[in-house]
């Protein structure tokens, strides 16, 4: 996996990992940006383009069977901190780490 990162400030923006479908651009903590690319190029450019806008918009969270909206605080490749903002959500923390989130845990709105 190689890590991309803005130009003028270093700023990680994504990831890009090879493999049999071809190269896949991914957000700072793994997620899936968009499908598969033919070149490493292309992925290079949608993580560019797009992986720090994704993490600014809404997300969900699932626990217990039931997914809640969320906002990403903070993410690294092992760990996302999110806020629920699902008045639904029955907890009272601020924050929840959820490690290493994949799409069954962890979706865009």
């Amino acid at each position: 996996m190689r890590e991309i990162r803005r130009e003028d400030d270093g700023a990680l923006l994504g990831y890009v990992r090879s493999g049999a479908g071809g190269f896949e651009p991914l957000t700072v903590f793994g997620y899936p940006l968009a499908e598969a690319a033919a070149s490493e190029e292309a992925a290079t450019d949608v993580v560019e383009r797009t992986g720090l806008d994704r993490l600014s918009g809404e997300w969900e969270f699932e626990e217990g069977g039931e997914w809640y909206r969320c906002v990403i605080l903070e993410a690294t490749l092992s760990t996302v901190r999110v806020r629920p903002t699902d008045y639904r959500y029955p907890g009272t923390a601020y924050a929840i780490t959820l490690n290493e989130p994949g799409p069954g845990q962890l979706r865009p709105q």
